[in-house]
């Protein structure tokens, strides 16, 4: 749910109906320690003015410095300011480094700044922390004014509103934002540049209380034309993730025989396979059988492909088919209830079989109740 923050008056107003005991039991429930996670890679220009506006917040009690394979004097810098500094010897991308500081982080409440701000003050980053330590949130992300922002009002603006209807976010997409860290730390963290409106998403799901705090005008350092591109790509690459419509980390999905059409082709087959081949992930059904049984279920799969049941290179088969739809075995599931499949399915990024199959598939598959379960598995 989205709210917006109470005027002071009206926070006032609601303390003096509460009894003094009980608004006293209210606040001691709220997280207390709070810590600030700051991500950067090569910001030598601007992180002691991030870092030394974040000190001047009582209320933050623990600065980490995540320093993401910066080549510049980044981590040194932030070293002599008297921060924690946890350096990756590589550059992971942001969504690493996030995750590296929200489990290290000590504090019920973590606030994440970017490095690269030029004008953050003490005042904003206390006003992210505010609502939260006040119990008027759970989570909280920065809405700013800044030059350009032609993806987000062009892009994912469009996009939220189409598939999360009941927000209305001024600036969906954020690098300042604040959580609980029971919640941060319970959460997949996206890779690199679709972090931000992953929690976000996340955060919606898991039915946090969210508060958008207006910071006003946000300076970052400009990005170029070939960063902004990569970033609005994996920004809505993840928001259609998140809603269901995309599988980003397996390309092909293999089906064998005795999972497709072990009961005959049901209108449940066709509701599941409509619904994975909204994930934009191919299906390939392998079978031994005559192609013509299956002339009237071609229009739900990619691929029917017949395997002779004397074939022993039934990698190099595998291979060859995973190359058409530009794949890798590894960027590949496969859900097979035949033995004779175990010897190969090492190869692939998933293996699922049923629970009532063969135990030398259990011991290398994931167990599924259900074909339905195949999207418990699928990222």
């Amino acid at each position: 749910m989205l709210f917006t923050l109470m005027s002071k008056s009206q926070d006032k107003e609601e303390k003096s109906v509460i009894p003094n005991f009980l608004f006293y039991f209210f606040q001691k429930k709220t997280p207390r320690k709070v810590s600030l996670v700051i991500p950067a890679f090569n910001e030598e220009k601007t992180i002691a003015y991030v870092i030394n506006q974040a000190k001047l917040v009582k209320e933050i009690e623990e600065i980490i410095v995540v320093d993401d394979g910066s080549k510049d004097n980044t981590a040194n810098i932030a070293k002599e300011l008297q921060v924690e500094v946890i350096t990756h010897h590589q550059n992971l991308g942001k969504g690493e480094a996030l995750k590296t500081g929200i489990f290290s982080a000590k504090g019920e409440i973590i606030l994440f700044l970017d490095a690269d701000l030029k004008n953050i003050d003490n005042k904003k980053i206390l006003s992210l922390i505010k609502p939260i330590l006040k119990g008027q949130a759970d989570f909280t992300k920065a809405a700013f004014t800044r030059a350009g922002g032609r993806v987000t009002e062009f892009a994912v603006k469009p996009m939220m509103k189409m598939f999360y209807p009941e927000t209305a976010f001024k600036q969906p997409i954020s690098g300042q934002f604040a959580g609980k860290a029971s919640f941060l730390k319970s959460i997949k963290i996206e890779p690199k540049w679709g972090i931000d409106i992953s929690i976000l998403l996340d955060a919606i799901k898991h039915g946090q209380k969210i508060v958008e705090v207006n910071i006003g005008e946000l300076v970052h350092k400009t990005s170029s034309d070939s960063e902004i591109a990569e970033m609005s790509f994996q920004v809505i690459e993840t928001i259609l993730k998140k809603a269901g419509y995309f599988c980003s980390k397996y390309k092909v999905i293999f089906f064998t025989e005795h999972t497709l059409f072990s009961k005959g082709f049901t209108k449940n087959s066709e509701i599941f396979l409509n619904a994975l081949s909204k994930k934009r992930i191919k299906i390939v059904y392998l079978t031994t059988k005559e192609l013509e049984e299956f002339e009237g279920h071609k229009k739900y799969l990619n691929e029917i492909y017949k395997i002779k049941k004397d074939k022993t290179d039934l990698l190099k088969i595998l291979e060859k088919i995973a190359k058409k739809y530009n794949a890798e075995l590894k960027e590949c599931a496969i859900f097979t209830n035949v033995q004779r499949f175990s010897t190969i399915i090492d190869n692939f990024g998933l293996s699922l079989c049923f629970t009532n199959s063969h135990v030398k598939l259990k011991e290398k598959c994931k167990t599924a109740h259900s074909l339905s379960d195949t999207f418990l598995f699928l990222e």
